[in-house]
This record gives C-alpha cells, sequence and structure tokens, in this order.
C-alpha cells in the first residue's frame, strides 16, 4: 500500500483519555487497531489482555518471552500479537487485525512486573463503527450489481443474505461451488457472482431483472482461510424505481388516481411529492395518520389515498377535481418496516378547457371532411359508369341495350331522342 492511503487510514484513528489509566480507542470496521499500555519500564514479566464481556479465555496472554495460545480465545486466533516484545520503556503495544462491530468493548490490558510483584492496570473502551452502508437505487426489470471486496481471495464461504428472509440466503458460495439449500426460492436462478474465481477478493453479487420486491438492505459475509471466521464486507441497500408508465392525460375538474404499489403492506410511511414543490408535499401518510404540516396548499382537501389499509401495498393517490395546475411528475415513496424506501414515477398532464373544446372541433371537421371526400368520390365513379353505359358517336351501341341495361324489365318502353335544337 502507497504511503498516502496509510497516512489516511491512520488519521481515521483518534484516542480520547478518560483518565492516566483510561481510554477510548474509535476505529473503522476492517482496520488494525493498536491497544496500548504502559509500564514503568521493561522488567516485564506478564502480559494479559482480557475483554470484559468473555467469561473464560484471553485476548492475549505473553508469559516470560512467548505467547501462551492454548487459554486463548478462538475468536481472536492469528488476530492479535505484540508489536514489539522487547516492550522498550515499558511500552505495550497489543495489535488486534481487521476489526469488526463485534470487538467492540472493554478491554483490561495487566502488566506484571518483576521487582515489585504488582500488576499495572489500563482500562481501554474500544469502539468500531460499521462500515458506512452503500445505497444502490436501480430500474424495475434492470440487472444490479452489488459490490463487495474482501481483503484477498483466501475465502472459504461467501454469504450474501437480506434482513428480513429469515434463515433463507440470497447466495451461499462455498468451496468453489453454489450451494441451493436453504437459498430463498425467489432468488433462484436471478443472481451470481460477478467474479467466480474471486480475483483480487470480489465477491460482487448480480442480481438479475430486478423488481420492487428485490428492494431492501442486504449484508455481504466472507469466511477467511487465515482467521476462520465471518466477516462482514457490505452493507447494501437496495431502491428500485418503477419506471413510469405513459403519460396520464386527463380533463379539467376530472378525479384522477396515480397508481403506485408496494411489495407487501409492512408499510411505515407513503410520501407523494412533486418535482416542481420542492420542500412541500402532495401527501404524507405516516402511523396511520395524514400529516399536514408541509403539505402544499393546493392539495388541501384534494388528495387521499384510494385504499387506507394499503391492501396488497396498494398506496395509489386519488386527486379530485384537477386543473392545469396539476400538470407535472409524481413521485410515489414508500418506506418499509424493513428499513428501505421504494420510488414509483408517474406523469400528469391535465388539458385546458380551450384545448378540450379545440380537439373536439379538430375531429368533427376531420369526420366531416372524410364525408365530403367520400361522397365525390361515389359521385366519380358514379359518373363514370353512367359514361362508360351512355353510347356516343364514336362508341357502337350495344345490339340490344334493353337486354344489357334493363333485364327483366322487357315491357319498358325506350322513347326516341328528340330532334336537334327542340
Amino acid at each position: 500500500m502507497a504511503a498516502g492511503p496509510q497516512w489516511l487510514c491512520s488519521t481515521l484513528l483518534f484516542v480520547v483519555f478518560v483518565s492516566a489509566d483510561q481510554k477510548i480507542i474509535t476505529a473503522e470496521s476492517g482496520q488494525d487497531v493498536t491497544l496500548t499500555c504502559r509500564a514503568p519500564n521493561n522488567n516485564i514479566r506478564f502480559v494479559d489482555l482480557r475483554r470484559a464481556e468473555l467469561e473464560d479465555g484471553f485476548v492475549l496472554r505473553y508469559e516470560i518471552g512467548e505467547l501462551v495460545q492454548h487459554i486463548q480465545h478462538p475468536y481472536f486466533e492469528n488476530r492479535v500479537d505484540l508489536q514489539n516484545r522487547q516492550m522498550k520503556d515499558g511500552d505495550v503495544f497489543l495489535i488486534l487485525k481487521d476489526v469488526t462491530i463485534n470487538d467492540t468493548g472493554t478491554y483490561e490490558c495487566g502488566v506484571f512486573m518483576r521487582e515489585t510483584h504488582s500488576w499495572k492496570l489500563s482500562v481501554i473502551y474500544l469502539v468500531v463503527i460499521p462500515p458506512d452502508p452503500m445505497i444502490i437505487t436501480a430500474e424495475s426489470g434492470q440487472d444490479v450489481t452489488l459490490t463487495c471486496r474482501a481483503p484477498n481471495n483466501n475465502i472459504k464461504v461467501v454469504d450474501w443474505i437480506r434482513a428480513d428472509l429469515g434463515d433463507k440466503y440470497v447466495l451461499l458460495y462455498q468451496d468453489g461451488q453454489f450451494v441451493p439449500d436453504h437459498q430463498h426460492p425467489y432468488f433462484k436462478n436471478r443472481v451470481d457472482l460477478q467474479d467466480r474465481q474471486m480475483k483480487d477478493g470480489d465477491v460482487s453479487l448480480i442480481l438479475k431483472d430486478v423488481t420492487i420486491n428485490d428492494a431492501g438492505r442486504y449484508v455481504c459475509c466472507v469466511l477467511m482461510e487465515e482467521t476462520w471466521r465471518w466477516r462482514s464486507i457490505s452493507i447494501i441497500y437496495l431502491t428500485v424505481v418503477v419506471p413510469p408508465d405513459e403519460t396520464i392525460t386527463a380533463k379539467c375538474r376530472q378525479d384522477v388516481t396515480l397508481t403506485c404499489r408496494a411489495p407487501n403492506n409492512n408499510i411505515t410511511a407513503v410520501k407523494w411529492s412533486r418535482a416542481d414543490l420542492e420542500d412541500e408535499y402532495v401527501l404524507l401518510y405516516q402511523d396511520n395518520n395524514f400529516t399536514s404540516a408541509n403539505q402544499h396548499p393546493s392539495f388541501y382537501n384534494r388528495v387521499d389515498l384510494q385504499d387506507r389499509q394499503m391492501k396488497d401495498g396498494d398506496v395509489s393517490l386519488i386527486l379530485k377535481d384537477v386543473t392545469t395546475d396539476d400538470t407535472g411528475t409524481y413521485a410515489c415513496r414508500v418506506f418499509m418496516r424493513e428499513a428501505y424506501f421504494m420510488d414509483t414515477i408517474r406523469h400528469l398532464d391535465v388539458l385546458p378547457p380551450g384545448l378540450q373544446r379545440g380537439f373536439i372541433g379538430v375531429i368533427v371537421a376531420v369526420l366531416l371532411l372524410v364525408t365530403i371526400v367520400g361522397f365525390l368520390i361515389y359521385r366519380k365513379h358514379k359518373l363514370s359508369r353512367y359514361l362508360k353505359e351512355v353510347p356516343t358517336e364514336n362508341i357502337q351501341a350495344p345490339q340490344s341495350p334493353q337486354q344489357d341495361c334493363v333485364r327483366g324489365q322487357t315491357d319498358v318502353n325506350y322513347p326516341e331522342h328528340p330532334a336537334d335544337g327542340h
């Protein structure tokens, strides 16, 4: 690792001294942490590091120049060491590697001095901050990659889980193959690793053809070969947005329904907003009550949920007596009990009254034009047939015009043509 990133990571640790023998150390998940104990000199016989929450087993025991491993707690095997075993000037630096939130706790460091046969005790409070959750937003129907990277590819098991699935998992990959047992049926044939060789520790998950039912909190866990312990690498909140349907067109003074549906009715809040309203909203329904504190005045007493019980996740909005001022892009945001949210976008276009009359007029004009054109074509067709049937000087008359033109009407008398000029 380059010097620059090392310096940056080191600045993320800070120490607050509570008293001479007590201190608080704060670290981020994945860092190596130094727990410092100080003795008057280096005439040290024993060093014990314990954690108050552990009933049995040491974090580390150092006795007469050697680490005592058979009494070490399994959780800390291959994860703790002394930075300098000579302990020059009585400085005892204990290195705790690759910390996680499970390492948060109270540590007691005891140093036993040779000349005084007494213990020097230091108390250290370690607080490990979990990794920042990542928020990924995708449209329904897309393939999504949830990123996760382990320190290296010495990985025994990869486990992707979602908080609301109970004992079912999203994906389990062990010893170079997928384990289908206990996988949630919803994810069968829809998930894969981005790189099954897990090069450079890449254990990112590919989730195919997402829907709003895929929204939730995903956790990436790996079991590392060198430590044989689970490590939580990534926490990702996936939000799935339903792409907008075709624009909804309405006439003035109509009531309009803007549809929105959540995966289930485990809903804590519903917020309908419009892009141009800034901090004000169209409707906010929370804890079975409407909240009007920051509602835009134009929507007072004009909006409601189609189903306040939100059966089957239905949180559609009813907008009453619309006008052209209601034209815009509406967003439906649903907050679920599983600590995630989903968005649906709807476009509404309200036609002004003048445009409606003009539109009807255009339709009438088109129909009238079609009628006139049809009538003219019909007349032209009839005239053409008539001209073909009437003999002229250049066209020889048929031998028996009565038989061709008036079949079945032999009793009809045809008058003679009048003389020219009469």
